[in-house]
This record gives structure tokens, sequence and C-alpha cells, in this order.
């Protein structure tokens, strides 16, 4: 028996045309993922433009920063110059000062010099060639020894009687010491200083005022 398609065929008509469907999930899933895409995106360009903006307000930041720092600096460099030149005029002053007191300190006590520490000082005053002043200890135990250097040059033996003073800035008195065979290195077994003979004398002077001696004398008779 003929069955239904050669009855459509035979009657002229047409054979259906069946076309496929897209399936509904497929469609949901690609809006999705665009959307997902959209999504991750905007987030990035979010992230990008707050680093851009933390960017630029760090760099403001640290311009403003550097330019106060330079301006800081630059006060700082005018300020130390300006101490510079104001230390510079304070010690000029405090020199002439120095050379004003010096001056009436040797009208006042003749023979005045300026007390220096461990360095040898040259007198030639008669038979004393020179001395040299040790300082150690502090304050109240605080002590200063000389060595000096005596020679006869004379054709007659010599009795030295040679007193060192100690003062201070303002020329008051601190110390004392007079010379006496005692106090020879090497040991003499008389006073009297021989015709070429040179001694040296070394002993502690006796401090009776703790202010710091600034200058001395030494009295050769």
């Amino acid at each position: 028996m003929p069955d239904a398609d050669d009855e459509r065929r035979q009657e002229g008509m047409a054979e259906p045309i069946y076309t496929r469907r897209r399936p509904r999930g497929s469609h949901s899933r690609s809006s999705s993922s665009s959307r997902r895409k959209i999504r991750r995106l905007r987030i990035l360009a979010g992230v990008l433009a707050a680093g851009l903006v933390s960017s630029i307000v760090f760099s403001m930041v640290l311009y403003f920063y550097i330019k106060r720092v330079s301006n800081g600096e630059t006060q700082l460099s005018v300020a130390h110059q300006q101490l510079q030149g104001e230390l510079a005029e304070a010690r000029e002053r405090i020199t002439e000062l120095n050379n004003d007191l010096r001056i009436l300190l040797a009208n006042r006590i003749p023979g005045i010099d300026r007390l220096v520490f461990d360095r040898q000082i040259e007198l030639n005053d008669q038979y004393v060639k020179n001395i040299t002043f040790v300082e150690s200890g502090l304050d109240d135990e605080r002590t200063i020894e000389f060595s000096t250097v005596l020679h006869n040059g004379r054709t007659g033996p010599v009795l030295p009687k040679v007193s060192i003073l100690l003062f201070d800035e303002s020329g008051l008195q601190t110390g004392r010491a007079e010379l006496d065979k005692s106090q020879t290195i090497t040991p003499a077994d008389i006073p009297e200083l021989q015709p070429g003979e040179t001694r040296t004398y070394s002993a502690q002077i006796d401090l009776f005022r703790q202010a710091p001696s600034k200058y001395f004398v030494v009295e050769a008779r």
C-alpha cells in the first residue's frame, strides 16, 4: 500500500522542511560570559584608575615634601653662614680682648707670659734657659708641675734664686714655687751653680686657688 509520502508526492504537495533550533541554554551561557568579561574589565579599569590617582597624589606629596626640605636646607645654609660669620667675629673679638688683657697684666706684672702646657718655653733670662709645665688631675686634685733648665755662663758661681708664679686670667695669683737644690734631677751637693754648669730642676707648684692658671712669671734674682 502506498504510504503517506507517496500520496503527498502524487498529490503534488511539497515535502516539509525541518529547521534546527539553537538550544536556549547556549544563548544564556554566552550572555552570562559576556557580562562577566565586562564586569572584569570594569574592575580592572577601576583598579588602574585608582592606581593612577594614587600615583598622582603621591607624586604631588613627594614634590611638596622635596620642595619643603629644599627650602629648609636653604634656610639652614643661610643660618649656618650667618653663625659662621658671627663666630669668626666673636673669635676676633676674644683675641683682641686677650691681647688687651695681656697688655694690662704686663703693665701691672712685669715678665708675665701665657701659660702653655706640655711645651718647652724658651726664657733665656739670666741663667734660666727654659721651662716646661705639665698639668694632671682634675678640680681639687689638679696639680701643675714644672721642669726648668738653669745654666751658669758666668766666670763665678751663682746661687740660683728663682720664683715661679702662676696667675689666673684676671691676674690673681694661683700658685708659687721656689727653686732649691733638692729639686734637681741630678743630686747636687751644694746649692751654688758652678761656672759652665747646667742643672735641671723639677717639682710640683703649690696651688692655693682652684681657679685655672692662665699666666706665669719666672723671677730670677
